[in-house]
């Protein structure tokens, strides 16, 4: 079978295993919800580096039910890096997901961690050998490396580098619920507050009432009642084509895939679809 992950964040080769990770952005942004708000890029730096380390060695200790799968690992080191929490984190900023400048401030977030992911591989590459199958000429001449500052290239060249691929985004449900119910992903927001079923145990179920992240933390600042500004967009509030435009931007900087849902009503025609 010939097929990608099935989010689709991870397109692989026969016997390929997906090792993804997940840097939460929304937790590094200071002063939210003011002029000054912004993403703390030097601590993005520093945990990218950290995940960056830590995938490459969660390789060398991982179970493979195949020996065709630990081939596969260990001669090209695959990993995918992605974040998490970016909706939250551009609406902490007074960005609206989906409009032009919240996809300009997310696809500089992107390269950012894009960045700092191919500068720690080739530093580790260094230290520790780069990929067994890594062809420098040819590594250098693909698409998305060609795509990379001069100075990310120029090392690749002199060390190597340790990972063949380095970034992708996965839908991250769990991890963001886990977080403190942040956006997951490089999704909106679904919903400022829902119910979710949650199964016991025993197998009955309970309801219980969630919030997002962002808006919870802005109405502790603000006061329970708060009216919410009117960049804090959910799913239901965006064209396809905004959808579309968050995935482009954020894309161009990721070297595997992204997992992405476009929410659109049950009534759309084809028409507004297809635009």
């Amino acid at each position: 079978m010939h097929a990608t992950t099935p989010r689709a964040e991870q397109p692989l080769p026969p016997y390929g295993a997906c090792l993804l990770g997940s840097i939460n952005l929304a937790r590094l942004i200071r002063d939210p919800f003011t002029e000054r708000a912004r993403l703390d890029t030097a601590m993005l730096d520093e945990l990218v580096a950290a995940a960056v380390r830590m995938m490459d060695n969660t390789i060398d200790v991982s179970g493979f039910p195949l020996e065709a799968q630990r081939i596969e690992a260990m001669t090209k080191r695959r990993i995918g890096l992605g974040v998490t929490g970016l909706a939250d984190a551009l609406m902490m900023c007074g960005e609206r997901y989906g409009s032009l400048s919240g996809a300009a401030v997310a696809g500089e977030w992107a390269r950012r961690v894009n960045r700092a992911a191919y500068l720690t591989s080739a530093h580790l590459a260094a230290e520790k050998g780069a990929f067994p199958l890594f062809d420098r000429e040819a590594y250098l001449a693909g698409e998305s490396v060609r795509e990379l500052d001069g100075d990310v290239r120029a090392l690749i060249a002199e060390n190597g580098i340790r990972n063949a691929l380095l970034t992708s985004i996965a839908p991250t449900g769990t991890i963001s619920l886990l977080a403190d119910n942040i956006s997951s992903g490089i999704e909106p927001v679904f919903a400022h507050g829902y119910t979710r079923k949650v199964r016991e145990p025993d197998g009955s179920l309970r309801e219980e009432k969630v919030s997002d992240h962002a808006v919870r933390l802005y109405r502790d600042m603000f006061g329970p009642e708060a009216p919410l500004p009117a960049h804090f967009v959910t799913a239901q509030d965006l064209t396809p084509a905004e959808h579309v435009r968050m995935q482009a931007a954020v894309q161009r900087h990721v070297d595997s895939a992204i997992s992405k849902t476009v929410n659109v009503p049950e009534d759309i025609s084809f028409a507004v679809f297809s635009r």
